[in-house]
């Protein structure tokens, strides 16, 4: 099984202010000791996608961020999003920056993604959207067609509220 996605650009989101969990730097919160943009970046390196960090005014502290290419956005999701993936060359993998992933599900969420025919493919992991999502065209007019994947795990987590983070510490420790 090939896992090595040389070709394949990956963007990790990580422009929003947080308001939610009470602050910006929520992707440096550590489960199991590692925090969780770490776990991510560490994930895509391994998996060997040419990676972007997508940041704003917000998250100015991750400029340069482990040597990665940056991508100044506005704070604005839709918006950031957009514009990271005009910068990227097709197709480009979306990350959060604060969902705990493993490479499989990346892996065979990318596998499945790339044998659709569709401009989008986005993943929803046990009936909830991911925020992770696949790219083959460019958002440049209007609304483009998207498939989505659904799956279920019990080893992916979406921290958006304090009490997640809570729970994720609960779930896969300290």
């Amino acid at each position: 099984m090939d896992r090595q996605y040389t070709q394949v650009d990956a963007v990790i989101m990580a422009g929003g202010k947080g308001s939610r969990m009470g602050t910006a730097e929520k992707m440096l919160l550590k489960i199991n000791g590692e925090k969780v943009i770490d776990a991510i970046i560490k994930i895509l390196q391994n998996l060997n996608f040419n990676i972007s960090l997508c940041i704003s005014e917000n998250t100015r502290f991750l400029d340069g961020y482990h040597s990665l290419r940056t991508i100044m956005g506005q704070g604005d999701y839709a918006l950031d999003l957009n514009y990271a993936i005009k910068t990227c060359s097709l197709p480009v993998l979306i990350v959060p920056s604060d969902v705990i992933i493993t490479p499989d599900m990346i892996h065979d969420f990318v596998t499945s993604a790339s044998s659709l025919d569709t401009a989008i493919a986005t993943l929803i992991v046990n009936n909830q959207l991911s925020g992770i999502s696949m790219f083959f065209k460019k958002p440049e007019t209007g609304n483009l067609p998207y498939k989505n994947i659904e799956i279920l795990r019990d080893d992916f987590f979406n921290l958006n509220y304090p009490d997640d983070y809570k729970e994720a510490l609960q779930r896969f420790g300290k």
